[in-house]
């Protein structure tokens, strides 16, 4: 692929991305976006002539659902700063084109993560309020705005007969929190840019006007008179007189080493303020300046965003939570006040194990950097000791598991701590049942978390066998909030359907310590069948047998023979299987005992059912990239898996390449 070729692939990529960002819909993490943007413009800046073919403007294209409306002045972006370094080449450059005249001061402000808009008054009075769109044409989303309480509708002081301001509007993180508090689960919003975007726009201007909208102002477009404001600064005195509501966190600075530490306290200050932002916008006071500088097709020269990491942010713990796993492992939680990372409402990371936190002396009540990078789980990078208060206390790890009856015991040759009551623990037991019914194992849709927890408590549901009984309790469980008739029935057919199963996916549904999916089609190769591993857990050779199967390591023999050392798992295991379908195991070594790892997303077959083909064909499936892997299947969004093959030389395919492989 040559370099324009790779350049126009990544342009179409990011209008795509555009477009389902800016309609509330975004495929990718804010973090990813930006990294796929800043490689774009990087490949631009060090091949001018590709400036021919790059139209990738502002925005969005407006909506078919408004009226179409061209901007008097763009709409413009910001380009981006990621530290100190990016501001002073930044103002390098604009004073290269000032000829070094740099007789002006930095005025800063928050960006808000919100929709910008556009509002023209006419004679002092609010005539049409604009989108930006694709920062040429706008929306005419005007009744949509007349219930914002923080636009004014006339203004009082003001000399221009026509007078654009721009702003942005958002919703607070309180006022997000109640709205998607009030909203059915399936219409509820990721986060508040999504929900100040979704009720801004909507065909129905009477459910946008009660939603609770904000807006505030951050410039300007056309003005009637050139002079209605000289600086930066009398703008914000302008909108404060006329009665715009403001960040109040604007501040002047002469040196940009100022306005740097000034966006750090910001970064660390900003989980207290009421509203999302992203980061901080630094502008040339001098208007006069900023319209000598002027703009580029896409920038103003005169403005750049100081942006925060999409990756991390601040955030308090305001407790630590223990979570008992379905092999007993004891995880602490931190609860985290809720936190907007990269586009992710954020409000729990883990913390791995009690050693975790001593390292990181970790207390409740501290401000720490968490992390949330790709789809990783977010966690606590580190704790901000400037933020610690003086009566902050160590956290204590606990005797007793949160099951209230077993004490937490440690095993010396692992971090894990463990609930010492092993099977009998409650909760280990509630963890087990989630697992066996998830999609990897049974895949019984109907019972989902909630469903599980209520069924438990009513005694339905006690251990595993117990979903095949579920049928006893037909009375009370339609009688349940949120069921009926087709609900039960739907629950029922789904439990009827799970029964159709394969050997590796019951072993894995079983939840055993160090068998996950690989080591469950190991084992299924050894069990053969129903009857083969009711046979073979009883028997006395049971460690010896599964010893001598190529692949399988020591813990996970430890593991399986352990379990089924206690009767009572034995003939609970015995018990399930007795009531599921299963074909004797049949593999057609195609693969010679090939590996193969997928990656991205498929476009006709799901990553889970991929595997499952892949495996009855004997393919080995890998959890990582190395030299010894012998396929990399890839789909839409492989990410950095895909450039890690090119570079080992891994034979790549696409998902049509596989289903030929395997056919």
């Amino acid at each position: 692929m040559s370099k324009e070729e790779e350049f126009i692939k990544l342009k179409e990529e990011l209008k795509k991305l555009n477009k389902n960002y800016y309609n509330s819909k975004p495929l990718v993490t804010d973090a990813e976006f930006d990294k796929i943007k800043i490689k774009y413009e990087k490949i631009l800046s060090k091949n001018p002539s590709f400036k021919k073919i790059d139209d990738i403007g502002v925005g969005a294209p407006p909506s078919s659902k408004f009226r179409k409306v061209k901007h008097s002045f763009p709409m413009l972006s910001l380009s981006n700063s990621f530290d100190l370094n990016d501001l002073r080449d930044f103002f390098a450059k604009a004073n290269n084109y000032l000829k070094n005249k740099n007789d002006y001061k930095y005025f800063t402000d928050c960006k808000i993560d919100g929709v910008s808009l556009s509002l023209t008054y006419e004679k002092n009075k609010l005539s049409q309020a604009l989108t930006r769109g694709d920062g040429t044409t706008g929306e005419d989303i005007t009744d949509n705005i007349l219930g914002i309480k923080d636009i004014p509708h006339i203004l009082k002081f003001c000399n221009s007969d026509k007078i654009e301001i721009r702003g942005e509007i958002f919703i607070s993180k309180e006022d997000f929190k109640n709205l998607n508090n009030s909203l059915d689960e399936k219409f509820r919003f990721s986060n508040p840019r999504n929900a100040a975007s979704g009720s801004l726009r909507q065909i129905d201007s009477k459910i946008s006007n009660e939603r609770p909208l904000r807006f505030i102002p951050h410039g300007y477009g056309y003005l009637s008179k050139i002079d209605e404001f000289l600086t930066f600064e009398e703008f914000i005195k302008f909108c404060k007189k006329n009665n715009f509501k403001l960040s109040n966190l604007h501040k002047k600075f002469d040196s940009l080493l100022e306005v740097d530490e000034y966006v750090k306290k910001i970064e660390k200050d900003r989980i207290e303020i009421p509203f999302d932002i992203d980061g901080m916008v630094i502008k040339i006071d001098k208007i006069n300046t900023q319209r000598e500088l002027g703009n580029t097709s896409k920038f103003p020269r005169w403005a750049i965003a100081a942006k925060f990491s999409s990756e991390k942010s601040l955030s308090q713990v305001k407790n630590i939570d223990l979570q008992v796993g379905r092999t007993g492992a004891i995880t602490p939680v931190a609860r985290l006040k809720p936190v907007n990372i990269g586009g992710v409402i954020v409000s729990n990371a883990s913390l791995h194990n009690f050693d975790e936190i001593k390292r990181k002396d970790i207390r409740i009540n501290d401000y720490v950097w968490v992390k949330r990078a790709g789809d990783v789980i977010p966690y606590i990078e580190k704790v901000e000791l400037s933020k610690r208060t003086k009566d902050s206390k160590k956290f204590k790890v606990p005797s007793l598991c949160p099951c209230g009856e077993f004490s937490i015991i440690k095993n010396n040759k692992e971090a894990v701590q463990r609930c010492s009551g092993s099977y009998q623990c409650k909760l280990q037991k509630k963890e087990s049942i989630k697992h066996y019914v998830s999609k990897k194992a049974m895949n019984i849709e109907g019972l989902g978390e909630k469903q599980i927890e209520k069924f438990i408590e009513l005694g339905i549901i006690k251990k595993r066998i117990d979903i095949y009984k579920i049928y006893e309790h037909e009375d009370r469980i339609k009688n349940l909030d949120g069921y009926g008739n087709k609900s039960y029935e739907n629950l029922i057919k789904s439990i009827n359907e799970s029964k159709k199963t394969t050997l590796p996916r019951f072993l894995f549904a079983l939840g055993l310590r160090y068998v996950g999916e690989n080591n469950s089609e190991l084992l299924a190769e050894f069990f053969q069948s129903k009857e083969g591993f009711k046979k073979l857990i009883k028997s006395h050779n049971l460690s010896i047998d599964l010893t001598n199967i190529d692949g399988l390591g020591s813990k996970a023999v430890d593991s399986l023979v352990n379990y089924f050392h206690e009767e009572i798992n034995k003939k609970e295991a015995v018990n399930i299987i007795d009531q599921l379908n299963i074909d004797p195991l049949k593999i057609e070594n195609k693969s010679n005992n090939k590996t193969i790892l997928f990656t991205g997303t498929l476009d006709s077959l799901s990553r889970d059912r991929a595997k499952e083909l892949a495996k009855q064909k004997g393919f080995k499936i890998a959890s990582s990239i190395s030299g010894k892997l012998d396929y990399l299947i890839f789909g839409e969004k492989a990410g950095s898996k895909l450039n890690k093959a090119k570079e080992l030389g891994i034979k790549i395919l696409d998902e049509k390449e596989f289903l030929n492989l395997i056919d």
